[in-house]
């Protein structure tokens, strides 16, 4: 029974204690995103555009499949605020199971039509051949990516998230060490140029998911089989459902604007592709502190709604959120002085450098909507409140974010620019509206419904247990 014990002993509800590890792990993923971008400018520029819009594509499907890893965490979460340890790891097999069809499904459609879905993001046709077989071999590391967000979702829900930092640094460190290497070339080892990332990316991918097993039957005391891996218990669904569906819905409708605007930018040619995969990871780099709190707080929070404690949930999103802001307002600032030109250094192209400072201008603001949009709208999700949130995003991403930055940027030609004050006017709005839906505790019915629901199932099982 020793595994059930240390699963008792997990970390107290600390938004710092709990944040700084998720901190170290975004820093790390972030950094090993920027070394990529590093490696593959030193390839070619194209392998720049590639590698750029393969990132954008696995964005779209880390969207997805956050769906199972929220919902999961989130429920999760409340039946531990409960005391409820019995239920958490149950849905967290469920949990398991729903992950491992996802990642199957978009290992099949990666597989199956790799030339439409470079088509669909608009990829110019001389960069096509370069691009199909790197992307089938992302594909593969999709597969492990969707069971592997859901598991370490699992593991900071539970509180270990010191555990689930060193994890992603072992991922990175075996990323770097395979695709450095094959990228340029050491000693009898041939170069492969773009390939070798994709490589590095399959590899490190299906190191952290062996150690995922591991860690999940020494921590939390969930020692999977086959049988986890295929069945997919309904009642534990049902809940995870009720929270991911909904930030499904968002995320999808998040992702397939974004890609919209990402084609739009491809459109205005690899320069312009080129300085939106850059601006992106910029942008990353920024959103670090945003990210690990947000995260964090929403841990907190769905602890403290599992055990009724709303005020508490209260107080501790509206501190991730006053940080949060200066992180990202700081940030944003020093990354208008800096980045530009650090990019002039790496590709000796000023026409990407001065368009990127116009970008990053404009992100100064867009930032802080977007933090707001993030740490809020991570709250609401933890208390239960999915559903209006997602209404009012998929609404405002379409309008502002998608058809007005279509309409500065491509039928006025403003180009690049006029789709990021699209992109502002969407994050700014929705981050507004989440304030407001905060602040007026529209959230609290659905936290208090959370709460009942948890307790009438540790009450009939309780009655189960006792007449057996």
């Amino acid at each position: 029974m020793t595994n059930a014990r240390t699963t008792e002993k997990s970390g107290k509800l600390d938004l710092f204690a709990i944040s700084w590890p998720i901190f170290v792990e975004t820093a790390l993923m972030t950094l090993i995103g920027t070394l990529g971008l590093w490696m593959a400018g030193h390839v070619s520029p194209a392998a720049v555009a590639i590698f750029g819009l393969s990132n954008q594509l696995r964005a779209m499907f880390d969207r997805l499949f956050r769906v199972v890893g929220i919902g999961t965490s989130v429920v999760v979460t409340q039946h531990r605020g409960a005391g409820d340890s019995d239920g958490a790891r149950a849905v967290a097999r469920a949990g398991f199971a729903a992950s491992v069809w996802v990642g199957l499904a978009a290992l099949l459609l990666v597989g199956i039509w790799p030339r439409a879905l470079l088509n669909l993001l608009q990829l110019p046709p001389e960069l096509m051949d370069m691009a199909i077989p790197f992307i089938a071999v992302v594909g593969g590391a999709l597969a492990l990516d969707s069971i592997n967000i859901t598991m370490f979702s699992v593991l900071r829900a539970f509180t270990f998230t010191k555990d689930s930092m060193r994890l992603v640094m072992a991922m990175n460190i075996l990323h770097v060490l395979v695709s450095f290497p094959l990228v340029f070339g050491v000693g009898p080892i041939p170069g492969q140029g773009l390939m070798g990332l994709g490589y590095g990316l399959l590899a490190s991918r299906a190191l952290v998911f062996v150690l995922l097993l591991i860690m999940w039957s020494q921590r939390l005391g969930i020692v999977l089989r086959w049988r986890d891996a295929l069945l997919v218990p309904r009642e534990p669904l049902a809940a995870i459902a009720h929270i991911g569906l909904p930030s499904a819905g968002e995320k999808i409708a998040f992702r397939l604007c974004f890609i919209a605007t990402v084609a739009m930018a491809g459109s205005m040619g690899a320069s312009a592709l080129a300085t939106h995969a850059y601006a992106m990871n910029v942008i990353a780099i920024i959103n670090i502190v945003v990210v690990a709190l947000g995260a964090g707080s929403e841990i907190i929070v769905g602890h403290h709604v599992g055990a009724g404690h709303l005020r508490a949930a209260g107080s501790v999103l509206l501190r991730a959120l006053r940080i949060s802001l200066l992180a990202t307002f700081i940030g944003g600032v020093l990354a208008w002085l800096i980045a530009p030109h650090a990019v002039a250094a790496l590709n000796n192209r000023p026409d990407i450098s001065a368009l990127l400072a116009t970008i990053l201008l404009i992100e100064i603001v867009a930032g802080l909507g977007r933090t707001t949009n993030v740490i809020v709208m991570g709250g609401l999700r933890a208390t239960g409140d999915a559903r209006w949130p997602v209404k009012i995003s998929v609404v405002v991403n379409v309008v502002l974010g998608t058809a007005l930055a279509w309409l500065l940027g491509v039928h006025f030609g403003w180009g690049l620019p006029g789709l990021w004050i699209g992109y502002l006017a969407d994050e700014c709005v929705r981050g507004i509206a989440m304030w407001l839906r905060w602040h007026y505790l529209g959230w609290t019915t659905q936290a208090r419904a959370a709460r009942r629901r948890i307790l009438n199932k540790r009450r009939a099982v309780a009655k189960v247990q006792a007449l057996a």
